[in-house]
């Protein structure tokens, strides 16, 4: 056999065998946030790989892209958002990385809550009323449906099933906020992400910021929240884990009530977390806030962790102190000998 055989042969095998790679990769499915990855994998299982933009934790609110979700979503066979001005950012990401690719606003259908005090300024966080969910999963599963046609059967069955732990978990906190009393149904949080789920669950909402978490909270917010807190004798207010607790602290200290708990509002907990799904978030949140209004028992935050940490710290410092002052002493001691 000549070269020139020997290359064409080579040429052949290597083009099938990156053809056989490629038809191997599993398509790619990018979501901007969280909650909505984890509403794809429930939906995909292993057919595909899904990805999100914004990491656990992060606040898609304010979040500033990176070139590698650049380079992420330009890979992408299709990219999911929630809309309603959620991720203000993510419009030019997607251009600039690719615009060619589908992208899917997952509230679509949904009746959003409007601002009382801002026009055209429509309430993002519709995840957290489980009805909701089940409209953005049927989003999600459609536009998966019809671009991936070939995996129809799959798609349709990971739905249905996804849809009765949805269902099953909807009862569950109607149930849970049932042992609440109703005089003591108020929720107190840092920014108005639970209005959707107070709505649907029967909780009166109290936030000291807007539906954005890129803003302050004012004087006057201070004010009507600390009444609300006095007048309705709310036992517990609450912090949030993407959202600097300082402020409801402080407002916790000056009207003599406890922080019931941490709650998750835009972003899932890590993955081995009590609020490591979509599911698992909104049952956790939940469990928080009637073990402290109904009950009176709190839970451990970020606060007390780092109080922790500072009391380690403290401990660290006395007792390097108090090691450095016995060798002195014992130095002194050998030396006047």
């Amino acid at each position: 056999m000549d070269i020139t055989k020997i290359k064409i042969f080579a040429i052949i095998v290597f083009t099938y065998f990156n053809i056989g790679i490629h038809a191997q990769e599993k398509p790619r499915v990018v979501a901007s946030c969280s909650m909505l990855s984890d509403m794809c994998e429930n939906i995909v299982g292993d057919l595909m790989d899904v990805e999100m933009i914004v990491p656990i934790g992060g606040d898609p609110h304010i979040y500033e892209p990176t070139p590698s979700d650049a380079q992420m979503v330009s890979r992408a066979d299709i990219v999911f958002i929630n809309g309603l001005t959620f991720e203000g950012w993510i419009g030019d990401l997607i251009d600039n990385a690719a615009n060619n690719i589908p992208v899917v606003t997952a509230t679509e259908g949904i009746q959003a809550i409007q601002s009382e005090k801002y026009d055209n300024s429509a309430d993002p966080h519709a995840w957290m009323d489980f009805k909701n969910g089940l409209q953005y999963v049927r989003n999600i599963k459609d536009a998966l449906v019809a671009l991936f046609p070939q995996y129809e059967r799959e798609l349709e069955t990971n739905h249905k099933n996804y849809v009765a732990e949805i269902n099953a978990a909807d009862a569950y906190i109607i149930n849970q906020i049932a042992k609440i009393p109703k005089e003591k149904r108020v929720l107190v949080t840092s920014h108005d992400a639970f209005e959707y789920y107070g709505q649907r669950y029967g909780i009166q909402l109290e936030a000291l910021m807007g539906i954005s978490t890129n803003s302050d909270a004012r004087t006057s917010d201070i004010i009507r929240v600390s009444r609300i807190i006095k007048e309705k004798k709310i036992p517990s207010i609450f912090i949030e884990s993407t959202i600097n607790p300082k402020l409801i602290k402080q407002i916790a200290d000056d009207t003599n009530v406890t922080i019931g708990g941490e709650l998750y509002a835009d972003s899932l907990g890590e993955k081995d977390s009590e609020a490591g799904t979509y599911i698992s978030m909104l049952k956790h949140n939940t469990d928080v806030i009637v073990q402290a209004l109904a009950y009176g028992k709190t839970s451990n935050t970020k606060i007390d962790e780092d109080q922790d940490q500072n009391n380690w710290l403290l401990y660290g410092i006395l007792g390097l102190l108090l090691i450095g002052g016995l060798l002195f002493m014992m130095i002194r001691l050998n030396s006047n000998k």
